[in-house]
């Protein structure tokens, strides 16, 4: 009798099994999904890794106008009692089409779905990229953000990308247009 009860059940659990296995296949599909369709850059950020128990600061930005120009902003402060410094970039369309292109071919906004590392360092900001996509024109998020950052699980060859992507993001600094301290 218990033979019988567990063939009759057999089908069931197989079933189970297999819709299981569908879904994982279904949900990792769609997260490397997320990463292979790319519409138009509208901003990519970097911020250095650096101690700040006096209150330093440091980032910059590169922004889409929206009607085809760019704009290169970096901010600085070494410490508080020091005003935030931003500084402009000439930056020309091509330069961030080169970019952009590199950005897609390269994956880059994939680093994102690497894992937590178990590392933590406290007084001290981490270095970060960050990409922000509208992906509506490939049937995804109008604000799709991406975020690369310290203290993730990173392959050898997760490095040296990461080292390549920031040659790549500092060769896009032009001339200085102004320099002027923030409010």
């Amino acid at each position: 009798m218990p033979n019988s009860l567990f063939l009759k059940i057999m089908p069931i659990i197989v079933a189970v099994l297999l819709v299981t296995a569908l879904i994982v296949v279904f949900l990792a599909w769609k997260r490397k999904e997320k990463y292979m369709k790319l519409g138009e850059l509208k901003n990519f950020s970097y911020s250095p890794g650096y101690c700040d128990m006096l209150g330093e600061s440091h980032s910059a930005e590169l922004r889409n106008g929206g009607d085809g120009s760019w704009t290169l902003i970096s901010y600085d402060r070494q410490e508080h009692s020091e005003p935030l410094i931003k500084t402009t970039y000439a930056v020309s369309e091509e330069e961030v089409l080169r970019f952009e292109e590199y950005l897609k071919e390269k994956k880059i906004a994939s680093l994102d779905g690497r894992k937590d590392s178990d590392d933590f360092a406290t007084d001290y900001s981490p270095w970060s990229y960050r990409l922000l996509y509208d992906n509506s024109s490939v049937g995804g998020e109008k604000n799709a953000e991406y975020a690369i950052r310290e203290f993730r699980k990173y392959s050898d060859a997760d490095k040296a990308l990461l080292k390549e992507l920031g040659e790549r993001w500092k060769s896009l600094f032009g001339e200085k247009i102004s320099e002027e301290p923030e409010e």
